[in-house]
């Protein structure tokens, strides 16, 4: 295989360094330890399941069983700040793992994803009596037009 493929190698690489910053950061941490708990066996299944999403969009493997922006739209603390945390730590994991090339193209991909998860958000909550953060990324419905 081609150096410019992503594998299962560079998935459990990143994933790996990333959540490990991410279990400790002051921002995103209390947030994924709220959500996923602090023991080390449910980090490990929350690991393996978003390992299979990468898996899913790299390698078109079947693996991923789950929709992220309904797993999303249930932290109502989210914020465009709390995702652009995310790609930066995001970036840094995948410099300290992997080559500049496949650095480029997890970088590229997250940054759609995180894209579409803000868009999805603008969507979803809308109609938030609390506001919604997500404005900036809403695409104009017809609807609200």
């Amino acid at each position: 295989m081609s150096s410019y493929w992503i594998d299962e190698s560079d998935i459990a690489a990143i994933t790996r360094v990333f959540y490990a910053n991410i279990r400790k950061d002051e921002l995103l941490g209390p947030i994924f330890n709220a959500k996923i708990g602090t023991d080390d066996e449910r980090w490990d299944k929350h690991i393996a399941h978003i390992n299979d999403f990468w898996s899913q969009v790299f390698l078109q493997t079947g693996r991923f069983d789950g929709n992220p922006m309904t797993a999303h739209a249930k932290l109502s603390a989210l914020t465009p700040k709390h995702f652009e945390h995310w790609l930066k730590m995001f970036a840094e994991a995948g410099a300290k793992t992997l080559p500049e090339n496949k650095q480029k193209i997890f970088n590229q991909t997250a940054n759609r994803i995180a894209k579409s998860l803000q868009m999805g958000l603008a969507v979803v909550w809308a109609d938030r009596e609390d506001g919604n953060p997500f404005l900036e990324f809403d695409a104009a419905r017809p609807s609200r037009q």
